[in-house]
């Protein structure tokens, strides 16, 4: 009797976008994340959610992660013909990993190189950025970004610095606030304390249950 063959399980997500953030225009563009999105618009309001509600922001890219080919070095020797990956020619963004000790960003973008395909922008990547932990490239034609205008700037990124309470340098006023309502009494109860009944012990020492 013939066995069934399994069927493969449909995706059930939306394509995944790396999202990079600029802090101001003097920074570089820096990989931050990924989100699920169903299409460019989708993926920039996403990111703008996820990842600028508190930083500081001028401009978020999204690519979509089936655009950018990346390698570490390891990767390079065990499989060499990712050099070799052919696709559009033109103009390709170059990122790379410069230490492990970076939290949360993964990439610097650090310029552009003309190219006849991810292999060729991954290979000049290599060559102009040697020692680096990673490298990661993707044509320029792949980005969606939000726009440059100043009031869509202002609209985006403003509203996310008058939140002073997500700051970390307001932790500390945060801390003395609510020091202050312990001191005043106004603070809830701890959860270990003995539970109540209106404004009676619900338990008394050696005594039954208040009903």
């Amino acid at each position: 009797m013939t066995q069934p063959q399994p069927t493969q399980p449909h995706d059930t997500q939306w394509p995944r976008w790396e999202v990079f953030k600029q802090d101001s225009e003097k920074r570089p563009y820096q990989a931050i994340g990924s989100v699920h999105a169903g299409d460019p618009d989708h993926a920039l309001v996403t990111a703008r959610n996820v990842f600028v509600r508190r930083p500081a922001a001028v401009s978020l890219w999204a690519v979509r992660e089936a655009d950018i080919l990346t390698a570490t070095p390891q990767e390079l020797v065990s499989t060499p013909d990712v050099l070799g990956v052919t696709g559009v020619a033109g103009l390709y963004h170059v990122g790379i990993k410069k230490s492990h000790k970076r939290s949360m960003t993964f990439v610097d973008l650090v310029g552009a190189v003309q190219a006849t395909g991810p292999g060729d922008a991954l290979g000049q990547a290599h060559e102009q950025h040697p020692d680096a932990l990673a490298w990661l490239v993707f044509p320029d034609a792949a980005k969606v970004a939000t726009d440059p205008d100043p009031g869509t700037v202002e609209s985006w990124f403003a509203p996310a610095t008058e939140k002073t309470y997500k700051q970390q340098q307001y932790y500390g006023t945060i801390g003395r606030h609510v020091g202050e309502l312990k001191r005043s009494g106004q603070m809830p109860g701890r959860v270990n304390e003995h539970p109540h009944v209106g404004d009676q012990p619900a338990v008394k020492h050696n005594e039954e249950p208040v009903k």
